[in-house]
């Protein structure tokens, strides 16, 4: 009877523990992290404007400096995009990617790769960026992000690059945006917010890691 007892409370115990979120200890815990990012940028020669916005997550082991999450972005111009053959383009106004990234952080240096796909238009084709950030100071930090979209007949290659002046969650962004396709152009100086949260309660669409 008492071998039947303690087997009923050995189950009741083990069921309890399975309601509870595990305990981590705080120097163990992922890190996760939430990026909202806006910029505006202003286009050379033709005195037009464009707006960018982007959602990141980022999921960190703490063990091994290396993380992964999710992303998406959109790109609005004022002025037409057009890729492919010149004297009958595809054209759109919005840039459309979303994929996943990839990354280690290494002290004061964070390396990210994404792989996403792009939709322009009617045309849909995979995309790959390289993302570093480097930290100059408690404050100030070097950014730059590589990005080709890969449509059939045509690429567009995006790099921004700059600085970042942050206090607590609010960096304020400046740099420079090359974004030219093999007939177009659209370069100019840009000037954002990006918005970084840290928080164990961020939802990420990574089940299987937490």
């Amino acid at each position: 009877m008492a071998g039947v007892l303690a087997l009923v409370a050995s189950v009741s115990f083990g069921a309890d523990l399975l309601k509870r979120e595990p305990e981590v200890p705080a120097g163990f815990q992922f890190i996760r992290t939430l990026d909202v990012e806006g910029f505006v940028e202003r286009i050379n020669y033709y005195g037009r404007g464009a707006q960018t916005f982007r959602l990141r997550t980022r999921y960190l082991d703490p063990d091994v400096n290396a993380f992964v999450g999710m992303l998406t972005g959109v790109s609005h111009f004022n002025q037409n995009l057009y890729i492919g053959d010149p004297n009958n383009p595809d054209t759109a106004v919005l840039l459309w990617n979303w994929g996943a990234d990839v990354g280690i952080k290494r002290g004061r240096h964070l390396w990210e790769l994404d792989l996403m796909g792009a939709v322009l238009g009617n045309r849909l084709g995979p995309a790959v960026a390289i993302v570093g950030e480097h930290e100059l100071s408690k404050r100030w930090a070097l950014y730059h992000r590589t990005e080709a979209n890969l449509f059939t007949g045509d690429v567009i290659l995006d790099m921004d690059q700059g600085i970042w002046y942050r206090l607590g969650p609010v960096h304020v962004t400046i740099g420079y945006r090359l974004f030219n396709s093999r007939h177009m152009n659209r370069d100019g100086p840009r000037v954002g917010i990006l918005l970084r949260f840290e928080s164990p309660k961020i939802p990420f669409l990574f089940p299987s890691i937490g």
